[in-house]
């Protein structure tokens, strides 16, 4: 599509939306058909707050009021000026939304490609500066593995008591430093680092609940999967579980 035919469009739509009017004729059919059915909302919220149902008699009138609600509610999903407007405005977006599309989407698909290129060389970089850690860590704890080896073959060597113990102090403080390489950052948005679960056990998992309870919070119980399995086969029953037959 040339520059020309998308400018356009958006002229197009601009102008179709300014050419939106609605005759006074009209405005006096909505009112004159709608008005009386928007005044019964309140009365409908009054009854529906007010009605009991405590027998037959009682009952019926509810299921009256009911069908008054359904028979208003048939009125104004089916009114044909109401429809021919709502018809029209429902185009009309479409057309806002497929002008807003025709300029967003090819910007974000231009976005993603470059936010793409980021972050295929962040995650390089990522690996790399976790093997580096790896590699710096081992060597870190060569060494001080060795200084402690090598304190406590003195210790072992000394002859006096109070030299071996000195030995074998510094030994017990030679520490471990904890190596730390951090790999570059952008200032790419919505980028971050999360965790993901790379593989699970099901079967390992359902039994850790048993001794796990802080794990309870993890698992969704689908009560409506559930309802229409009990529903499938009424001699279904499953521990901890309640099923009752509702009218609705």
């Amino acid at each position: 599509m040339s520059e020309e035919k998308e400018y356009a469009g958006i002229v197009e739509v601009i102008d179709a939306t300014n050419g939106i009017t609605i005759d006074d004729p009209v405005k006096r059919t909505l009112v004159a058909e709608l008005g009386p059915i928007v005044d019964r909302i309140g009365l409908y919220e009054s009854k529906a707050a007010a009605i009991v149902v405590r027998n037959q008699k009682e009952a019926e009138e509810a299921v009256q009021v009911c069908n008054d609600i359904a028979a208003d509610i048939k009125t104004v999903e089916g009114h044909a000026v109401l429809s021919k407007i709502t018809d029209g405005l429902h185009k009309l977006h479409r057309r806002w939304t497929g002008m807003r599309d025709m300029i967003v989407s090819p910007l974000t698909t231009h976005r993603k490609a470059i936010r793409a290129k980021v972050i295929d060389w962040l995650t390089a970089e990522q690996e790399r500066a976790a093997a580096e850690q790896r590699r710096l860590q081992a060597e870190a704890d060569l060494r001080a593995r060795q200084e402690r080896e090598r304190l406590e073959k003195k210790a072992t060597e000394a002859k006096r008591p109070e030299t071996q113990e000195k030995y074998r102090a510094a030994a017990e403080e030679v520490a471990i430093p904890t190596v730390k390489v951090e790999a570059p950052k952008t200032g790419l948005r919505g980028v971050a680092s999360v965790w993901t679960i790379a593989r699970m056990d099901e079967d390992a998992f359902f039994k850790g609940l048993g001794s796990r309870p802080d794990l309870m919070g993890f698992v969704t119980i689908d009560r409506t999967r559930l309802a229409r399995a009990k529903a499938a086969n009424p001699r279904m029953e499953v521990p901890g579980v309640v099923f009752e037959q509702r009218t609705r």
